[in-house]
């Protein structure tokens, strides 16, 4: 969360998906009046990446390496992301792919598509609206590329792309 955090999560609230907001701070900077972000406050962050739906997009952007770390190997357990993007330098992201080897034994295979750093080359600035927009940016364009489809779980683990429309009903936000 933090401040890029809130200033993301209002520019995602506005597509046709549904966003949850997870942290482990009580007061994670998200204006109140933020409408359609379910807020979900949780001493163990990386646990509830196990009750995400199939398909979800995670945007990983703590205060804290290490959980950073512990939501990313939660996000590829699943093996059915939509999209994993890390916010983070490519210094810190270097780190993390020598972890995943040697402490998860993970092929570069299972982590190739994570997106470290975060954001689009095209939109540079540090200030959070900037790496906000970049971030968006990025989402958007995934999730064009794949015209509008997200992988839906057709087994353990097994991945096959449907239609974002027969997923959401009513406007439901992912």
């Amino acid at each position: 969360a933090g401040h890029v955090g809130s200033a993301l999560a209002p520019i995602l609230a506005q597509l046709p998906s549904r966003l949850k907001w997870v942290d482990s701070r009580e007061n994670p900077g998200l204006e109140e009046n933020a409408q359609d972000i379910d807020r979900i406050f949780s001493d163990a962050p990386a646990a509830e990446v196990a009750d995400m739906p199939p398909g979800s997009y995670f945007i990983i952007m703590t205060h804290n390496h290490q959980l950073d770390y512990d939501i990313l190997c939660a996000a590829l357990r699943r093996k059915d992301a939509a999209y994993i993007g890390l916010i983070g330098s490519q210094t810190k992201w270097r780190r993390f792919q020598m972890r995943l080897q040697h402490q998860e034994g993970y092929a570069e295979s299972v982590y190739s598509e994570v997106h470290c750093p975060i954001g689009l080359n095209q939109v540079p600035g540090k200030r959070p609206i900037e790496v906000a927009v970049s971030v968006a940016g990025e989402v958007i364009s995934n999730y064009n590329q794949h015209n509008g489809q997200r992988p839906a779980v057709q087994g353990p683990g097994r991945a096959q792309l449907q239609p974002l429309a027969d997923q959401l009903q009513h406007k439901e936000r992912v």
